[in-house]
């Protein structure tokens, strides 16, 4: 559970280290009634434990693998390492601004004209000549500019993180289905495999009894057939297996080691937290509403840069040049000529008068445009939040259905075993029989870890894997 409520809590990978960050989160809103909420729904809803210890630690450890060695999630290390360059790129914009130049020319002798350009008398001029300067600027008001700019590459660091969370908890629950599909895979192969030696059982019955003459040649080859239905069927679920563990082994991108498989009452699922608690959370930890809140933030810095081009720039000056020879004298004066001054200089851009207004009116329609997302995607997510709680509410009867099904499907296959044994069955019923038997096993085990695979589902979208 979350213990901070209005903060951006990040966990990412440092080398080999996890470290946490806690990025202040605003927008509107109290964060304290946040915190006060979250708490009372927490208190309500507390007690509820919705997932068993064993399937929690094989989750979180297949997360912590991922986490360490996944390529996406370690790729957002690079991303970040490039946001905190723009942080620091646009704090340098607060030094002062030094520029040197040196350049060395030949002159060449000059030419006297009349003012009808009729007649000239040549001018001896000194050939060689330098030039050297010293500038430096440091700019005291710029209107908003360079500390919106540092606002704007902080908050560009912290859309990051928010990417870079948005995309570790997308492969944890990439990780989270293959994990499922992997026991529900297995969990189906135990199945048919104890179908498939019930039905060796049968064959050996019944030809006992074709020994007997009790019943015809036909009847071996009945069930002969449904085994070898249950061996393709087999093969299949060996064969996505083989595709599940690859892909397991792809995100993890840790070698060959993706965890042994559970029991099956790892996957019991006793009770949950109620829907109030989900839909608080998310509203906290949901990463498309920070992305929102983050954007509607930006845009809202955005206004005050475009504000500040209708604000002079003011900087404090000083310059030093040595220049040589003095060619503003006649005769020139072959000699070097020093001079430096230091001072204010005031710019004002005069066509953003004119310019500037439009701008400006374009950026206050775009933060109010991102104030209205930020309501938007709150109303997405409560919508998702519910759509996924509800979904989860669906799978857990359907589970519940499934068990009642695969219990009166067995309870139906001994009696139909019993009395083909004692020949007051026939040998259709029997194969019918088995064949419920199998279907009703499998549906129970794929609503037993759809239900877990929708509690996932649900955490994901709550912003809690």
């Amino acid at each position: 559970m979350p213990k901070i409520i209005g903060k951006l809590k990040i966990v990412l990978l440092d080398n080999r280290k996890y470290y946490s960050k806690k990025i202040p989160f605003k927008h509107r809103g109290t964060t304290m009634l946040r915190c006060f909420a979250l708490g009372m729904v927490t208190l309500r809803c507390m007690g509820m434990s919705a997932q068993s210890q064993a399937l929690t630690n094989g989750m979180n450890a297949l997360f912590r693998t991922a986490d360490e060695h996944n390529t996406s999630i370690n790729s957002y290390r690079t991303a970040l390492q490039k946001a905190d360059a723009d942080v620091l790129s646009a704090k340098a914009q607060r030094l002062p601004d030094v520029n040197a130049s040196l350049s060395f020319s030949y002159i060449g002798d000059g030419q006297l004209w009349n003012r009808k350009f009729g007649e000239y008398t040549k001018a001896d001029m000194p050939h060689f000549g330098n030039n050297f300067s010293l500038e430096a600027q440091q700019i005291v008001y710029s209107g908003g500019a360079i500390s919106g700019g540092i606002r704007m590459a902080e908050k560009g660091r912290d859309m990051t993180l928010i990417d870079g969370e948005e995309n570790r908890r997308g492969v944890h629950l990439l990780l989270a289905g293959l994990f499922l599909q992997r026991h529900s895979l297995a969990n189906q192969l135990d199945v048919v495999d104890r179908n498939i030696a019930l039905v060796d059982t049968l064959i050996m019955r019944t030809r006992n009894r074709h020994d007997a003459g009790v019943v015809l040649k036909n009847d071996i080859t009945r069930y002969e057939l449904m085994r070898e239905q249950m061996i393709l069927r087999k093969t299949v679920l060996d064969d996505q297996m083989n595709i599940v563990e690859k892909q397991m082994k792809t995100a993890l991108n840790n070698g060959d080691d993706i965890g042994s498989i559970l029991p099956a009452e790892a996957f019991e699922i006793s009770s949950l937290q109620c829907e109030d608690y989900w839909q608080t959370l998310a509203t906290a930890e949901n990463s498309s509403l920070k992305k929102a809140y983050t954007a509607a933030d930006m845009s809202r810095i955005q206004q005050k840069i475009t504000r500040s081009a209708l604000m002079p720039k003011i900087a404090l000056v000083a310059e030093n040049h040595l220049n040589g020879p003095i060619l503003i004298e006649v005769p020139p004066i072959d000699k070097n000529f020093n001079y430096w001054f230091v001072g204010i200089g005031v710019k004002y851009d005069i066509s953003s008068l004119y310019k500037g207004k439009k701008k400006v009116r374009s950026a206050d329609v775009a933060a109010k445009f991102a104030e209205e997302q930020t309501q938007v995607a709150k109303e997405g997510i409560g919508d998702a939040v519910h759509a996924a709680y509800v979904a989860l509410l669906t799978v857990q009867a359907e589970l519940r259905t499934r068990e009642k099904s695969m219990e009166l499907a067995r309870q139906n296959y001994d009696v139909i075993a019993n009395r083909y044994n004692e020949g007051l069955a026939l040998v259709t019923d029997m194969t019918d029989a088995a064949n419920v038997r199998l279907d009703a096993e499998l549906q129970y085990e794929n609503a037993r870890i759809s239900v877990v695979s929708a509690l996932y589902r649900l955490k994901y979208i709550a912003g809690d894997i």
